[in-house]
């Protein structure tokens, strides 16, 4: 990250996770809650990095984090099965414009390209992050979610800074439910900047706030 970030002000954050699990068929989405509501200023972007982890999760087009899907909201569940009846924060741009992919590194045997990805992009149809649906399986039906590879990250811009105030809580769905956010998810007062194709992993974030995640060590099956 940029020396931006290591001057930035910070607040450690936990993500709990829901009970039980969301998706599609096989329905094995694990969801996590982040309250948001004593960041301290109004949310331009959202960026979440993989682990990085060498051991765990799937190889190939499969690996690293599996994001199924996000969403903010002012409701908080306790519940995964909740997730696709409350309403969420109408401010992600589920598309190249406002959706942004780095990708991270495939363990062997590589594959041509990550899952729900296409030329470095999300495969916004395949992907479907606007809707906890994810097919929780590997095989050709595989749907609903975007793998992020190793050292992977996904960034959004908002159409409108979010503003704070009232209660706001970011939701995030990992397919197969056995890997927690375990590297960084940033939320920043200033759009996610796109570096130029040398150093596309520089990413630089202005006014950023560390969300410090708990590590859950699991085996992934997915």
């Amino acid at each position: 990250m940029s020396p931006q970030t290591a001057t930035a002000a910070r607040a450690n954050l936990h993500f709990t996770q829901l009970s039980g699990v969301a998706g599609g068929n096989p329905q094995l989405t694990g969801v996590f809650r982040a309250d948001l509501s004593q960041v301290g200023f109004n949310i331009r972007s959202l960026l979440i990095v993989d682990g990085n982890n060498p051991t765990t999760g799937v190889a190939g087009a499969f690996s690293g984090f599996d994001l199924d899907a996000v969403k903010i909201s002012t409701q908080r569940i306790d519940a995964a099965s909740d997730i696709n009846a409350i309403a969420g924060v109408n401010l992600f741009d589920f598309s190249d414009r406002g959706t942004f992919f780095f990708p991270g590194t495939q363990r062997p045997p590589v594959d041509d390209k990550l899952f729900g990805t296409g030329s470095s992009r999300v495969n916004h149809p395949i992907a479907t992050l606007d809707r906890f649906d994810a097919n929780s399986t590997t095989d050709s039906s595989a749907f609903g979610f975007v793998s992020l590879g190793n050292g992977g990250k996904i960034g959004f811009n908002f159409s409108n800074p979010i503003a704070m105030g009232s209660p706001l809580y970011l939701y995030i769905g990992e397919v197969g439910d056995n890997e927690f956010p375990s590297a960084e998810v940033l939320v920043a007062d200033q759009p996610v900047n796109i570096p130029e194709p040398a150093t596309v992993f520089a990413i630089s974030l202005m006014g950023l706030y560390f969300f410090r995640l708990h590590h859950v060590h699991k085996t992934k099956v997915i």
